[in-house]
């Protein structure tokens, strides 16, 4: 019996992708696939895929969508054409590579211990998405 789901991939909704992949690279994560605007001049992008290990993420502009996605939609006025902010959890298993290859990225939430056994912090990215990233203690 094959399975229903594969994977989800987030896609965050954004003005302009290039700010973010700075951030996602610190990290070691990089673009795959990138798609320029074909309307711009000045090179932008308008949609990036950033993957690796077990990570993936969508950034695509507030432009892109309007002029792929909702233009073959059939309810238009579902979509929320402006950024919008997601919050996206990531297990780790080194918080404190984490810290390190970030530091100087916008911390939001400080780091904390949680009820279910887990320690998190959270930083923004440039386009203020939360990323919260989370190490688990063994067996929880």
């Amino acid at each position: 019996m094959s399975s229903l789901f594969h994977k989800t991939t987030p896609v965050l909704v954004v003005e302009r992708v290039e700010p973010v992949l700075s951030f996602w690279s610190k990290l070691g994560i990089v673009p795959g696939v990138q798609v320029p605007d074909e309307s711009a001049k000045d090179g932008r992008l308008a949609f990036v895929i950033l993957a690796a290990e077990g990570i993936e993420v969508m950034y695509q502009t507030v432009a892109s969508i309007t002029g792929d996605t909702v233009a073959s939609a059939s309810d238009k006025k579902a979509f929320r054409l402006e950024p919008q902010q997601a919050t996206l959890y990531v297990e780790v298993g080194d918080l404190a590579q984490v810290e390190s290859k970030l530091a100087g990225e916008r911390l939001v939430m400080p780091r904390r211990k949680t009820f279910y056994g887990a320690t998190e912090i959270g930083y923004a990215d440039p386009a203020g998405n939360i990323v919260i990233f989370s190490q688990h203690a063994a067996g929880s």
